[in-house]
């Protein structure tokens, strides 16, 4: 098998991942997907069988769910690819006739760019449908989505406008996507490295990271504060800011592509 990029075979294999993993998954993508219409339902029926009056849900609990149902997408991730762990759909997963590099570059758009679109595009789709046909259920989520970026925006300049520190939007966007590609990566990389109790493991193993880090920076942090000069400039201020949100962006990137080269390593060695 020639193990460089084929744009014909890639193309080939691409549309066979996706329809396995619609083969496999299209109950949970029902699921989570209709998590809105899902509970749109528990609530009226709820609210009628309670209270004899017919109740939709207000818009903070149905931004709620979504939250929920978003985690649980990133949490699902464990299974999306982990059958390849198993000795008989994992031997056949690699007697496909794509090369390592082709099955991850498919792994990686499926995981983080095809199932949350369609996610997210499903969820709405379903939420703007339920506004529409029923006039109590009010806004939908993504003209709530709009007031909140817009609330946030001016929030943001008035921050700016009384602070030495000046934010901007991309400040905040470009890590937050690059933390949910991160995410998805760390739940897809340990479906694919444990082979029993997988969600476990990730989070066993994400608790005792979370715990190491909590410790350094309970070390860290008393001696920074300590050191700090109430009198420092503006400009010194805004240069720290600055640094900080840079390192962290960095070191966002860095994880990520540490979690890819991850993924891309137990594809190259995965054995059964």
């Amino acid at each position: 098998m020639n193990q460089t990029f084929s744009s014909q075979r890639f193309w080939t294999y691409f549309k066979y991942d996706l329809t396995q993993m619609w083969r496999r998954h299209s109950l949970a993508a029902i699921l989570i997907g209709g998590a809105s219409a899902i509970f749109y339902i528990l609530w009226v029926m709820f609210s009628l069988v309670f209270s004899q009056q017919w109740t939709t849900p207000p818009i903070e609990a149905r931004f709620v769910v979504f939250i929920i149902a978003f985690t649980i997408l990133e949490l699902y991730q464990v299974r999306t690819y982990g059958y390849i762990t198993d000795k008989k759909e994992g031997s056949s997963w690699l007697m496909i006739p794509a090369s390592r590099t082709e099955k991850f570059v498919s792994m990686l758009i499926v995981s983080l760019i095809v199932v949350p679109f369609l996610f997210i595009a499903v969820y709405a789709l379903l939420d703007g449908f339920l506004s529409l046909v029923d006039p109590t259920y009010g806004k939908a989520l993504v003209a709530g989505f709009s007031d909140v970026y817009a609330k946030f925006l001016e929030g943001l300049a008035e921050i700016n406008s009384e602070s030495v520190i000046n934010l901007n939007p991309s400040s905040v966007f470009i890590p937050s996507v690059i933390g949910f590609f991160s995410n998805f990566m760390y739940f897809l990389l340990c479906g694919i490295c444990f082979k029993r109790n997988k969600l476990v493991g990730a989070i066993a193993v994400l608790f005792g990271i979370s715990t190491v880090l909590s410790l350094l920076m309970g070390f860290i942090m008393p001696g920074v504060f300590e050191n700090w000069d109430p009198n420092i400039s503006e400009e010194t201020v805004q240069m720290w800011v600055r640094n900080t949100m840079n390192i962290t962006t960095a070191i966002t990137c860095l994880v990520a592509i540490g979690l890819g080269w991850g993924i891309w390593h137990r594809i190259k060695t995965i054995q059964h």
